[in-house]
């Protein structure tokens, strides 16, 4: 990759002195960013690199223009910036199991924690991570500390399949094994930034934690490590599914399971399976895809009044995908039959806010993406419109709930709205539009339609993405 930012530390202790002074409430977010920039010795321009975002719009944050209300953005400038989430408000990652929220009632106004937490600034801790960045080139730091950004003359594409294939194809077997604890924070860390599409800091960061929780997990019998190593692979498999299908999404969801199967939980062994699901339905295999998918949910516990919600909430993402995998066949009335189990699911989890959310946007999102491959356009844009993008609670799914409207639109034939809708998707999460294959196929369709007359700048997004023209 070229043009990579070295990477700047603030010390804990700086970094404390950097809170202390933003706690005071007269400061809003843009001052935190200001304040905390500059004690980096960062241009606005290397920030904006780091968060995937222009220098014009972190001035725009800095000075008001453009105020910071956005709970996973401000989350991803608190990661990029190194400091703790009460910098902006926010309660610290380890309690975001039950949603996000400001740690104190003055609004998006800084207030509550002035210093590190004692498990931020332990030094064996901090070792441990540092032991990590060596072996990611410096990239994986301290949590938050961010690698450069999505610029467009590089294809992070290019980029997450070339990291991720060195370690799947040629794993490193002298790395040592790294505390679970870390690995565990640095797995939260890792799927915070795919879920801000943050794919080029990913590409860094991931290849390295694959190679330590392997070693971790060969070096201990604890089921914990081996459960760990699975998700890690199966946040590898979903980011390769962001890329054009290679054999490399087989490998992964192929140790994913395997470890699974070793972890000994039923959540985690039925994420493995499904993606492993995932993998063969891009391969064509509709029917094996459906069955694995289904028999995933052998491994839930959702019998009686009151089950655990995280299964619940599993069940529903497996009859989607379940749903997906029958359209793909052409099995309209099937596909309807499974996302109306996927719904059912979805509604006992109204007790659980944040699940019940992420659950009603996955739902809206498969029910997009089902009726497009049935041909269905119209039905395909009633369920795109009938979901707020700030009811999606990720950058990741409402950048691909959009790119799935912009594929509805091109099949009904308005190229202009897919453009227009294209570009909504990139100012949402151009990560996620600069990597995704299925942009690029249908940028390509666009260029070819003969009304390229009413989608100015269409030949610049071509090469944002990094179309083939």
């Amino acid at each position: 990759m070229t043009g990579r930012i070295k990477d700047t530390f603030m010390s804990p202790s700086a970094c404390g002195e950097v809170v202390a002074v933003l706690s005071h409430p007269r400061h809003a977010p843009g001052d935190v960013v200001r304040i905390a920039r500059t004690a980096l010795h960062w241009s606005q321009a290397e920030l904006g690199r780091r968060c995937g975002y222009s220098a014009s719009q972190v001035s725009r944050w800095e000075t008001g223009k453009l105020p910071l209300r956005d709970v996973e953005l401000l989350r991803t400038l608190a990661e990029v910036l190194t400091l703790p989430p009460a910098a902006f408000g926010l309660v610290p990652a380890d309690t975001a199991e039950s949603g996000f929220r400001p740690v104190a009632p003055q609004g998006p106004r800084v207030g509550g924690g002035t210093t590190l937490s004692a498990e931020e600034d332990d030094p064996v801790r901090r070792r441990a991570f540092l032991r990590l960045a060596g072996l990611a080139g410096s990239s994986l730091t301290w949590p938050g500390t961010a690698t450069a950004g999505s610029a467009t003359d590089v294809d992070p594409a290019r980029v997450l399949a070339d990291r991720l294939g060195d370690v799947l194809l040629g794993p490193d077997a002298t790395i040592a094994p790294v505390e679970l604890a870390v690995l565990r924070e640095s797995l939260a860390t890792a799927r915070r930034e795919f879920a801000a599409c943050r794919y080029l800091p990913l590409a860094d960061r991931l290849p390295a934690l694959l190679n330590a929780a392997a070693a971790q997990a060969e070096d201990t019998t604890d089921p914990a490590a081996q459960r760990t190593l699975a998700e890690f692979y199966n946040l590898a498999t979903r980011a390769l599914f962001k890329l054009e299908a290679s054999g490399l999404e087989w490998i992964a969801a192929d140790r994913a399971l395997r470890a699974a199967r070793a972890g000994e939980d039923g959540l985690t062994l039925a994420e493995s399976q499904r993606l492993v699901a995932s993998v063969a339905r891009r391969a064509g295999h509709h029917d094996r895809a459906l069955a694995l998918t289904l028999a995933a949910a052998d491994h839930l516990d959702v019998a009686g009044r009151t089950p655990p919600p995280q299964h619940l909430a599993m069940r529903a993402n497996l009859y989607c995908s379940a749903g997906y995998a029958v359209a793909l066949a052409g099995d309209r009335d099937r596909a309807g039959d499974l996302f109306a189990d996927a719904a059912a699911s979805t509604a006992r989890l109204t007790t659980d806010p944040r699940r019940h959310r992420a659950a009603v946007a996955n739902l809206v999102s498969h029910r997009v993406s089902a009726a497009y491959l049935l041909g269905d356009a119209g039905t395909a844009l009633a369920h795109a419109h009938s979901l707020p993008l700030t009811a999606i609670p990720t950058a990741e799914r409402r950048a691909r709930l959009l790119v799935d409207t912009a594929m509805a639109y091109a099949q009904w034939d308005k190229p202009e709205h897919a453009y227009r809708t294209l570009l909504t998707a990139e100012r949402v999460a151009p990560g996620e539009v600069h990597t995704r294959n299925a942009v690029r196929r249908l940028v390509g369709d666009l260029m070819n339609s003969p009304r390229q007359a009413a989608m100015p700048g269409l030949l610049a997004f071509a090469s944002r993405v990094h179309a083939v023209t």
